[in-house]
């Protein structure tokens, strides 16, 4: 599994850009598939829990967990996630 880089969240960043806050998961995968991106970013959006996301940095936030809460390799000691991944529909600020 791939880890999230600066430049992955650089281009969701980039491919969220216009998309109005608050919005929902459901609309972040339809705003990234109508701009057109690629199936990398897609993929990462797709991986975001589902709930509502206030703003763009809560997006970036959760790219950044979600991708550490399946990489085995950024996990930490007896198989933990190494960083504490929020409950489906429940962001924190």
């Amino acid at each position: 599994m791939r880890r999230t880089t600066h430049a992955d969240l650089l281009r969701v960043r980039q491919v969220l850009a216009g998309l109005p806050f608050p919005a929902a998961k459901w609309q972040l995968i339809i705003y990234a598939e109508e701009y057109g991106a690629d199936a990398a970013t897609r993929s990462e959006i797709w991986a975001l829990p589902v709930g509502t996301y206030p703003d763009m940095s809560a997006v970036l936030a959760s790219v950044g967990v979600a991708a550490a809460a399946v990489d085995p390799a950024r996990r930490g000691r007896r198989g933990a996630p190494a960083v504490a991944v929020p409950a489906p529909g429940v962001l924190r600020r």
